[in-house]
């Protein structure tokens, strides 16, 4: 009996103290957007507004607009002496606007990720190799405005 007790206690002390903390834990209280304006191609910024609207908290001090103007050009990265085209390249670009509702206080910077795909004999995997890296690099810029936002709410 007296084993079992200490079993569960030690049991429960161990799983207690085991450092989970949910992973937008350290966003607390940093930024609330009252508006997320997004201009550009609409898949991406649907993306892009989703993943920066986890970080929001209404309870924040620090209230702000944001505006991102998105941009994506796909270029041709290698050609054939035939004229086939074997390899495009996407830029994907995010200017970003941080506007601080309280002094109209405004931050600015730019985000540009690029990332190349091959062309399938398949037309709908070529456009598929499109879609992955446009994914990817939406989810790229993502994390980028995500950092660039928590640091400088910090010093602010």
């Amino acid at each position: 009996m007296k084993n079992g007790k200490i079993t569960s206690i030690l049991i429960f002390l161990l799983l207690s103290s085991c450092g989970f903390k949910p992973m937008h834990q350290k966003n607390n209280n940093l930024i609330y957007f009252n508006k997320i304006v997004i201009s550009g191609d609409k898949r991406i910024g649907y993306s892009l507004k989703n993943n920066i609207s986890l970080i929001s908290d209404e309870n924040s001090k620090n209230n702000y607009n944001a505006e991102i103007k998105l941009t994506k050009q796909r270029k041709i990265r290698i050609k054939e002496i035939s004229g086939k085209v074997t390899r495009y390249n996407i830029n994907l670009s995010a200017l970003l606007r941080l506007t601080n509702n309280k002094n109209r206080k405004e931050i600015q910077k730019t985000f540009n990720r690029n990332a190349d795909y091959d062309v399938a004999t398949i037309h709908s995997d070529t456009i598929n190799n499109e879609n992955n890296a446009t994914k990817n690099l939406t989810q790229q810029i993502s994390t980028e405005i995500i950092n660039f936002i928590n640091l400088s709410m910090r010093h602010e």
